[in-house]
């Protein structure tokens, strides 16, 4: 549409519909000032040559200007609305074309008509009339170029043809000046419509980048929406199928326990000791997706302490070691590097972390480098620097491919574990990792070559000797519950009942029941006051561990210690019971740590 001759066409169709159609409409509403204009205009026209021109034939003219302005408003109140389809525009853009025929050649009689000879001022009154007229029209009409043009020759040509006429050298200067007038209005006029055009281009077409990018934002509003109902919907099931399946391990891991006191034969006690491997491994299976669930919902805060890595690689040598043994595997720890560790019997230094989140993070380490080694060893490698110590778990086991690096630490991702073997774990254990080196802030390095080994790395701030503490050095000799009175709310009978046992045999008077309300009369009748609440998280009829939590220390007080049991793994239940003040403990639990963990509620440990 940049030549002249596709600007006189104004060719519409489907492709530049929505262009024409906004041009059309643009036109239609300039009309009613067009129009105005034209309409005082032309008497006030009249009455400048009331003296010099035959009245009769200004008369007829303002009556012919007047008419055709009739028949041209007359199409514009009808048909105005009608500016939608390919067909309405053309319809428009032939009334436009033969409504301008008529008004610029009533309008451009006047300068023949008014043309008066001889005087040189009544002609050039008429020639600025007729030119302000068509630089009027151009600059302010740039909607529709077809009759534009026709406006512009029906004023300009009778009038220069005029000028012609007198043939002395003064009017054809004037002709010359004319004409040279009514090529810049023309090539101004283009101008205004090429830039009208493109103006309209544009915006269509941020119109439509704009709705392709809301579509596109809808989609991945969408998409978000699905994948966070999808990862609720998970995260429903897994805390529901955690706390269904917890409870009965939870009985069955006390009654294991107990079997395995009390077996006398040979074979029992094999037995029982079966039965315990295979609980303990669903239990540590629970256990990955629970220390999972726990650091998402944010509820892990690192504890940092000054202790000495010497513990912590006695209790990791301790257990590693068979299982090391076992494979024919070498199991080094720790081998000292370079550094002031290297001078000290075994490894004296000290560090500042928390000692349980990195012994966590070891053992998923030296777990994952047992598994995946089948020959040579793994060693876990200490070397110091005045502020920093380095660790390392390296082997010599199968490898990570390059293209795997950037995954293993995702959730359930196991590079050569395609058919899921449960005795190489769930995948998460790397994923406990990349949350706990968030927390520790000691991020993990890894560098692996397929088939030789690979080695994960990180960074410890050194500790200080003067505040130096033992996190390890607790035994459960320590563990003295005697003479204390315990309140158990327990709903599932097996676990009641076992658990009641054992406080008992642990030195405890036990006050135990389903419901809240059974436990609070039996101690009111017994003259009791409890010093430690245990209690399920969720109970018979709709009510909650908090609820209870809040009924007893209303009724004892609120400095009551409570320990709280749940199978939940919802991170909604976990940061409520941290924000009650209770002791969160998991099923299925030992009864070890169930005994540790009472012991420190009383005494006010974490």
């Amino acid at each position: 549409m940049s030549t002249l001759i596709e600007l006189l066409r104004f060719e519409i169709d489907e492709t530049n519909l929505p262009i024409r159609a906004e041009q059309v409409r643009a036109r239609l509403a300039s009309y009613p000032l067009m129009l105005a204009a034209q309409l005082i205009l032309a008497p006030l026209l009249v009455m400048l040559m009331w003296d010099k021109i035959t009245h009769g034939v200004l008369q007829a003219w303002l009556a012919a200007v007047y008419s055709a302005h009739a028949v041209e408003f007359y199409f514009w109140s009808r048909h105005r609305a009608q500016a939608k389809t390919a067909a309405e525009n053309r319809a428009w853009d032939w009334r436009f074309k033969g409504l301008t025929v008529m008004i610029g050649i009533v309008w451009g009689s006047a300068g023949m008509l008014m043309f008066v000879p001889g005087d040189l001022a009544y002609q050039a009154l008429i020639i600025c009339v007729m030119m302000g007229l068509a630089a009027g029209a151009a600059t302010s009409n740039p909607f529709h170029p077809p009759s534009m043009f026709i406006y512009l020759a029906g004023m300009a040509l009778p009038l220069l043809g005029r000028l012609a006429w007198e043939n002395d050298a003064e009017h054809w200067i004037l002709f010359g000046m004319l004409s040279m007038f009514c090529f810049f209005v023309l090539k101004s006029a283009v101008e205004l419509i090429r830039t009208f055009e493109q103006s309209q281009q544009r915006r269509f077409e941020n119109e439509r980048l704009a709705e392709a990018l809301l579509e596109r934002k809808k989609e991945a509003e969408s998409s978000r929406q699905v994948a966070e109902q999808a990862s609720q919907a998970k995260s429903k099931f897994l805390a529901t199928a955690s706390h269904d399946l917890r409870q009965p391990l939870q009985a069955l891991r006390l009654f294991s326990d107990a079997l395995l006191e009390t077996a006398r034969e040979p074979e029992s006690i094999r037995l029982a000791g079966q039965i315990g491997k295979s609980v303990n491994a669903l239990v540590d299976m629970f256990d990955d997706l629970l220390d999972v669930s726990r650091l998402d919902a944010g509820i892990v805060e690192p504890r940092k302490q000054h202790f000495k890595l010497g513990a912590l690689f006695d209790r990791l040598y301790g257990d590693f070691a068979p299982l090391a043994q076992a494979k024919g595997l070498r199991f080094e720890l720790p081998v000292c590097g370079a550094g002031k560790c290297e001078a000290q019997p075994g490894c004296s230094v000290v560090i500042h972390s928390d000692p349980f989140l990195l012994e966590r993070m070891l053992r998923n380490f030296i777990s994952n480098a047992i598994r995946y080694t089948d020959a040579g060893g793994v060693e876990v490698r200490c070397q110091c620097t005045p502020d920093k110590v380095g660790l390392a778990v390296a082997d010599t086991g199968i490898g990570i491919r390059a293209e795997t690096l950037p995954h293993i630490f995702e959730e359930y991702y196991q590079a050569d574990n395609p058919h899921r073997d449960r005795r190489k774990g769930l995948g998460l254990g790397l994923a406990i990792v990349r949350r706990i080196e968030g927390l520790l802030e000691c991020p993990v390095q890894v560098s692996s070559t397929p088939g030789r080994g690979s080695v994960f790395s990180f960074e410890l701030p050194t500790g200080e000797n003067a505040r130096l503490v033992q996190p390890f050095a607790i035994t459960h000799s320590r563990y003295d519950l005697s003479g204390n009175v315990v309140a158990l709310v327990e709903d599932d009978q097996d676990i009641r009942e076992v658990s009641t046992e054992l406080m008992e045999q642990w030195g405890c008077q036990v006050v135990a029941g389903e419901f809240f309300e059974d436990v609070l009369r039996k101690l009111d009748f017994a003259g009791l006051r409890p010093d430690l609440l245990v209690c399920d998280y969720r109970l018979p009829h709709g009510m909650t561990a908090i609820q209870v939590i809040k009924r007893m220390r209303e009724h004892w007080g609120g400095d009551l210690p409570a320990l709280v049991l749940t199978g939940d793994t919802a991170s909604e239940t976990l940061l409520e019971i941290q924000a009650s003040g209770a002791t969160l403990l998991h099923k299925p639990i030992a009864p070890a740590r169930l005994r540790a963990m009472m012991y420190f509620a009383l005494h006010g440990e974490g």
